[in-house]
C-alpha cells in the first residue's frame, strides 16, 4: 500500500537527506508550526489525506539545550504532543541519548536514563505519542565530521546522516511492520573511527572535553534490525 507521508524538519540534517531519496509532504515552518497547537490542527483539516508523520523535527543542540530549555521543551515535546493528538500514526525519530552512555550496547527495553536537556525532552517526546505511533533510536553525523579532534574513548552506532537516512527509510516504507520501538544505526565504533571515513582527525580523549560531560558508550544494541532487515530480502 502507498502511504502519504508527511515529513517534519525537513530543512534539517536528516530531513534534507530523506527528501533526497523519497516522496513526502514537506510543509514550511510558515504553513505548519508544530509548536502551535491551533495551527497543526487547521493544517491537518485541511490535507486529510496523510497516512503517517515522520517526525523528524526536533531541537537538537545539546549544549544550548540547557540554557534555552523553555524552547527545546517546546519543540520537542508539546510539538510531538500536538502532533500525537491528531491521531495519525508517527514514526518518531528519537535517539540513543536517551540512554546515560554509562555501558552502551542498549536493548529497546532497557531503561532510558537521559543524561542532558536535549536528552530528557527526547524521551518525554517518545512518552506523549500516540498508540498509533512507533519510535526509532539512533544518532546521526554531517558528512565530513565537523571538527579537527574526535574522541578515541566515546562510543556509538551513529553513521553519517547519508548512510542513517537510508535506514531511516527503509523503516518508513515498512512502518506497519515495526514493533513499536527500534534502534537503528551502524555497528559499534568510536567517533575517531567514524571521523576517519570522512576526514584526517587528531585523536582526543573525552575527558579532554570541558564543554559538556561526554557519555562512554551509547550504542544501541542493534540485533533488532539486523534480523528485521534481513526479514526483508
Amino acid at each position: 500500500m502507498i502511504l502519504t507521508n508527511l515529513l517534519t524538519g525537513s530543512s534539517g540534517k536528516l530531513g534534507r537527506e530523506l527528501v533526497k531519496i523519497g516522496s513526502y509532504f514537506t510543509p514550511k515552518r510558515s504553513e505548519l508550526d508544530i509548536t502551535d497547537r491551533d495551527n497543526v490542527r487547521f493544517y491537518f483539516d485541511t490535507h486529510s489525506d496523510i497516512d503517517l508523520i515522520v517526525a523528524a523535527a526536533a531541537y537538537t543542540n545539546v549544549i544550548k539545550a540547557e540554557t534555552e530549555k523553555d524552547i527545546c521543551w517546546n519543540i520537542n515535546v508539546n510539538g510531538t504532543r500536538n502532533l500525537a493528538q491528531l491521531g495519525i500514526p508517527i514514526l518518531y525519530i528519537s535517539t540513543e541519548h536517551v540512554f546515560d552512555g554509562e555501558r552502551g550496547n542498549y536493548a529497546e527495553e532497557d531503561t532510558p536514563n537521559p543524561a542532558n536537556y536535549y536528552a530528557l525532552t527526547k524521551l518525554i517526546g517518545e512518552m506523549v505519542l500516540n498508540d498509533k505511533s512507533k519510535i526509532i533510536r539512533l544518532s546521526l553525523k554531517p558528512r565530513p565530521f565537523p571538527y579537527p579532534k574526535a574522541f578515541v574513548d566515546q562510543f556509538t552506532t551513529a553513521d553519517y546522516v547519508d548512510v542513517i537516512a537510508k535506514e531511516v527509510k527503509i523503516a518508513i516504507e515498512h512502518f506497519d511492520d515495526l514493533p513499536r520501538i527500534m534502534n537503528v544505526g551502524t555497528p559499534r565504533k568510536s567517533i575517531y573511527d567514524l571521523a576517519r571515513q570522512s576526514r584526517e582527525v587528531e585523536p582526543i580523549s573525552r575527558l579532554d572535553n570541558k564543554l559538556t560531560k561526554s557519555p562512554y558508550d551509547t550504542s544501541l544494541d542493534l540485533s533488532r534490525w539486523i534480523r528485521f532487515k534481513k526479514g526483508l530480502e
